[in-house]
């Protein structure tokens, strides 16, 4: 919330003890999977789902079939540090994601719930050629581990990941106060539905990397960084009938058929109903 981001400021302005001038970066928080990339002397070697946050899947194979993600780094020269992680988010645009809904539903399979559950899903098959099929799409968003002292603060990492040939966000900007952080927030309550993938909310981070090391992190996340989440949407409609969908080994799956109404940037007709008892 507003309030919280406030808290947040003060905060981080009580901890420093100093006169720092506090600079905040903010970005779109798109609702997709995040994702670990390992580049070895700009190569890409390894990827890997968040999971826990200390132990996640190899997806490597399936990362390699997504066209955003670049298997070497574009620069010529060797300007890059010799171990370099990469950290992003895959998600699916909204487009895709119901032209693959409908694709599974003429081939009696479970549809997706939302998008994020599409990427999820599409990340750990077993067989990248059907992963390859998928129109997956990558937002790189900072650095992790890398060797050498070679950054100086979040926006520089966000050029230098664009100057490698990964694909950043455009719509991040750098905020002077919290009070433009604020105005940032409520500029994109409503036009993220414009967009043509799901965002539900902005990541503020301490633009500066030597006071987000002054700063460091509790035992659970950084202290430099926080999420102003938006309330997710509602709307109201109609269900016309429910069809009940049998799948190949059997499994039937009740699909309520809706009267289309507008949500989140997309048109939604047809939920499926998981749970007997809210159906009742």
């Amino acid at each position: 919330s507003e309030e919280e981001l406030r808290d947040f400021d003060s905060r981080i302005r009580r901890m420093l003890k100093h006169e720092a001038v506090i600079e905040y970066v903010a970005e779109l928080k798109i609702d997709g999977v995040a994702v670990s990339l390992w580049y070895k002397n700009g190569i890409f070697t390894q990827g890997a789902t968040r999971g826990d946050g200390l132990r996640g899947d190899d997806v490597t194979l399936n990362l390699r079939t997504i066209k955003d993600i670049p298997l070497r780094f574009y620069c010529t020269e060797n300007d890059f540090p010799p171990v370099l992680e990469v950290r992003g988010e895959v998600y699916l645009p909204n487009n895709d994601f119901q032209r693959l809904n409908r694709e599974r539903e003429e081939e009696r399979k479970a549809q997706f719930a939302n998008p994020r559950n599409a990427a999820a899903g599409s990340l750990k098959l077993f067989d990248p050629q059907t992963t390859s099929k998928r129109p997956l799409h990558l937002f790189a968003y900072t650095f992790g581990y890398y060797e050498g002292d070679t950054f100086t603060d979040h926006i520089d990492c966000l050029k230098t990941m664009k100057k490698y040939g990964l694909p950043v966000n455009p719509h991040y900007t750098k905020c002077r106060n919290m009070d433009e952080v604020v105005s940032y927030c409520n500029s994109w309550e409503s036009k993220r539905n414009d967009l043509a993938y799901q965002v539900d909310g902005i990541v503020v981070k301490v633009n500066s990397l030597k006071l987000r090391e002054e700063l460091g992190s509790t035992s659970k996340a950084p202290r430099w960084i926080i999420s102003y989440k938006y309330h997710p949407e509602e709307a109201v409609t109609r269900i016309e009938t429910i069809r009940v969908q049998i799948g190949k080994t059997g499994t039937l799956t009740p699909v309520a058929e809706l009267s289309p109404v507008q949500l989140s940037g997309t048109t939604v007709s047809r939920a499926t109903l998981h749970n007997f008892d809210e159906i009742e």
